[in-house]
């Protein structure tokens, strides 16, 4: 119970200074003070005299304060003022950090919000370190300068400050619209997300990997060892960790045969994979060591086409398009001929097939990206055993674009992975595991329509 009167008050400082304070007053004087200002302001006075006192108990020549005039003190007050002193600078380590953690945001709702830890509700107000640990559920964070974050679980989300908070794992999608919040920041272990007054998707995985996608306005991008980048309205991008860290650069086209995307050029010929050289080719081998058939989907164009520097010419054109059966996962092997030091990796699709009006089907690039040397090892990598492979990337398109809804989801996607390292690795083989894409009301999950994968060598001097 709080004190009901100043006279307690006062009473319950003079007591905590004194260190005869009990853990439930003391747990009583830290929440006082962090809701009432006006008491604040009278332990701050104590604070100052004990201040006074520690000058006198130290023998230093007292602060000239005009009209002030201090009575001689006997040896046994010189000692009883240095006892209130300790006492002071006691109060004063423990408290700092309490005192100095102002109010940064604050919990706008709590939808059906299940915690890993101690319960939040709708109304409680936010310091910085103070950490939101979500089993399930949603919770929305108004930050100080008015930026709002709504947190999905499972996710860890730390408050930094009253513009921005730290996203260990799970999904935080950010409006900052007002001119307080210019700037607002989710940081993750690999990058940072700056708003420049907008609207933005970060997920974050507990393995490091995070990605973005930009709803509106723009958002700058910052990755230990990269140039800062700007993403605009339709962008998306992704970290991959590890010494070098991958970029993954999300974008969607124009959906008309030239193939145009804000930074990813078109479809080119003269790339290391393509046809043209003769050096590239692409092997469907069984994903497994079970024997399982890894074959195209039947009205799915022949694999070469993936080589050929060119893409669709229009949305729903399964012969000029590759893809799998629906319902199984596909491995696409692609043999470079030689061992290359390779700088991007560039992957097209174009898929919009409307069975109804708005139900943008299939168009989601959903894969992992594994390399390696002269020597393709026996087994095919897996997230338990990778022996011989390297894993590049892992791509999926509908979380960089945030889609929740099927109308939500570009026809037209391209995917360009690279480093600032002058390669991201040295490989002859890549292989993509591709992943279906999950359908509503029980249908088979379904794959995108693939029209060009592009590969390019780190130029030597």
């Amino acid at each position: 119970m709080k004190p009901e009167s100043s006279s307690d008050w006062l009473d319950l400082v003079d007591r905590y200074l004194n260190g005869t304070l009990g853990e439930e007053e003391f747990a009583e004087l830290k929440a006082t003070l962090r809701s009432d200002p006006r008491k604040r302001d009278q332990y701050f006075g104590a604070v100052k005299m004990d201040t006074l006192l520690r000058e006198i108990a130290s023998k230093q020549e007292p602060s000239a304060r005009p009209g002030v005039v201090l009575p001689a003190l006997s040896r046994r007050s010189w000692i009883l003022a240095a006892g209130l002193v300790g006492c002071c600078l006691m109060g004063l380590v423990l408290l700092a950090p309490l005192l100095l953690r102002t109010e940064e945001a604050v919990i706008a709702s709590a939808a059906k919000a299940r915690w890993l830890s101690d319960a939040m509700m709708e109304g409680q107000r936010l310091r910085s370190g103070d950490q939101l640990r979500l089993a399930s559920g949603s919770v929305e964070v108004r930050f100080r300068t008015g930026a709002l974050t709504r947190i999905h679980g499972p996710a860890l989300f730390e408050v930094l400050s009253g513009n921005g908070g730290f996203l260990y794992y799970g999904e935080a999608r950010s409006q900052a619209d007002t001119e307080e919040s210019h700037g607002f920041t989710i940081e993750t272990h690999t990058g940072k997300f700056m708003d420049q007054g907008t609207e933005f998707l970060t997920t974050a995985s507990p393995d490091g990997f995070s990605q973005m996608h930009v709803s509106s306005g723009a958002v700058d991008v910052e990755v230990k060892g990269f140039a800062q980048e700007r993403l605009g309205k339709g962008s998306g991008f992704g970290i991959e960790p590890g010494d070098t860290p991958v970029m993954i650069r999300i974008e969607q086209g124009d959906e008309t045969p030239a193939f145009s995307f804000p930074t990813i050029p078109p479809p080119s010929r003269d790339d290391e994979a393509g046809l043209q050289q003769g050096r590239g080719s692409v092997v469907l081998i069984s994903r497994d060591g079970k024997g399982r058939e890894n074959l195209p989907h039947q009205e799915s164009g022949p694999p070469e086409l993936l080589l050929d520097g060119k893409a669709q010419t229009g949305r729903d054109q399964p012969g000029e398009s590759f893809f799998f059966p629906n319902g199984a996962e596909g491995t696409i092997l692609l043999d470079l001929g030689r061992e290359i030091p390779v700088s991007r990796i560039h992957t097209y699709s174009w898929h919009l097939s409307e069975v109804e009006p708005g139900a943008r089907k299939r168009a989601v690039q959903r894969y992992t990206l594994w390399g390696c040397g002269r020597e393709k090892p026996a087994t095919m990598p897996s997230a338990r055993s990778a022996v011989g492979w390297t894993r590049i990337a892992r791509v999926d398109t509908d979380a960089f674009f945030g889609v929740e809804d099927e109308p939500d989801r570009p026809a037209q996607q391209a995917c360009a992975i690279h480093s600032n390292a002058p390669s991201i690795g040295t490989f002859r083989y890549l292989l993509f595991q591709v992943i279906p894409t999950p359908m509503p009301d029980g249908l088979p999950a379904q794959h995108t329509f693939f029209g060009e994968i592009d590969v390019f060598k780190t130029p030597t001097n």
